[in-house]
Order: structure tokens, then sequence, then C-alpha cells
């Protein structure tokens, strides 16, 4: 009810202004934003990757993961004219990192997704593994944390050490999936890359008014 009634105090007549600004800056104190990062706005995550693939979209381009993961990294990739490469994990859900680091080296993907905890499989990656593909990485390596809510740990206080490496999380797992609100967090200048094609407007005030709500 108390949603309701500040929702019906939006101005919905009019275009998303410095209340979006709000929002990031709110994201950002909630997830301990660290220096020298900046964060941006997806209408989910599932936006995010879209705009990663159309970023680094260009003749024989690689996407990576490992297999079974998110449906949308091979997805995006293909919807773009990417190649996509999936590597299988091993009999117990752990990342092969010796097929890991050969497929690295074979394709020199453009982007590398690893997610933390994995979808579908629910378990976190060794991190000594995870440093392994980040230093080995030709190009990005975006950290998935959809699933942070649940997890035990984050792999945020080692984004920081790279140039390369983003960390993507969701408002969907924090208890608003119909809100459509993902974020991604990396290095200044790298977002800011990225931010290049992300569509004027893509989070409505109506979105960001219920994440600055649930975030208060």
């Amino acid at each position: 009810a108390k949603l309701g009634e500040r929702l019906g105090q939006v101005a919905v007549n009019r275009y998303p202004g410095p209340r979006i600004d709000e929002l990031k800056a709110a994201l950002g104190r909630h997830t301990g934003l660290p220096e020298g990062c900046s964060l941006m706005l997806g209408n989910g995550s599932d936006e995010l990757i879209s705009l990663l693939a159309l970023v680094c979209a260009r003749p024989g381009a690689t996407v990576l993961a490992p297999l079974p993961g998110f449906v949308m990294y091979a997805m995006s990739a293909q919807l773009q004219g990417l190649q996509f490469v999936g590597v299988d994990l091993t009999a117990d859900f752990a990342l092969d990192l010796p097929a890991m680091l050969a497929a690295i080296e074979q394709h020199q993907p453009a982007i590398i997704y690893l997610a933390y905890p994995n979808n579908p499989t629910a378990n976190l990656w060794d991190v000594a593994a995870m440093d392994a593909i980040v230093a080995a990485a030709p190009g990005l390596v975006v950290i998935d944390e959809a699933y942070q809510p649940f997890a035990s740990r984050s792999y945020a206080g080692r984004i920081t050490r790279h140039s390369h490496v983003l960390l993507m999380r969701t408002l969907s797992k924090f208890g608003l999936a119909g809100v459509r609100l993902g974020y991604m967090i990396g290095p200044k200048a790298l977002v800011a890359e990225v931010d290049k094609v992300r569509p004027p407007y893509n989070i409505s005030v109506l979105n960001a008014e219920c994440a600055l709500f649930a975030l208060e």
C-alpha cells in the first residue's frame, strides 16, 4: 500500500530525470561501490548481457562460458552474430580449469561469463580457478552475481585488481523480479564504453521508484 501511494505521486508524463542518478547513488551505497568504479543500469541483467554482446560485436568475436549456464549468454551472442563457445563443467559441477584455459587460448574470447553462484547448478566456483581465468582472459570477464543474495560470498572485492572485469547484479533475487532492474559495476573507463550503446531512458520512473523504495 505504501509503495502504491508513492508510485501514485510519480510524474509519469515526464521522461526519467535526476531520479535515475539518485537510484545509481543508492545502489552504489548498497553495494559499497569501490573507488575508481562506476555503475550502469539495465532493464534487468538481460539487457546488460545484450548490450555487452552489442559492444563486442566485431567479425569473428567469441563469447565463452561454462555449461550448463545461463541461457542468455549464448542467446545474446547468437542474436548479435557472435560465436558462442561453451565449456562443460566437471562431473561435480566445478569449473574445468584446464578445459577453460585451453578454450581461452584457442578462441581468444571477447567476453567470458562466470555466474557466481552458477545458474542453474547453484554452486560457487573455486576462487583460485576464477582468478586464473581472469588472468588468462584477452577480453572482458563478466562476473554475473544475479543470485548473490543467496550466496555466502562475492567476487566484488577482487574486481578492482583488474581493468577488464565487470560485476553484474540484479534486483530480481532481491525480491523485485517484476521491476526489471539490473546493474553492472566496473572500472569507470570500461563502463563508459559499454554505456555508449545503452538506449536512452532504458529505466522507467516507476522501475526506479520501486527500487529506491525497496533499498530504503
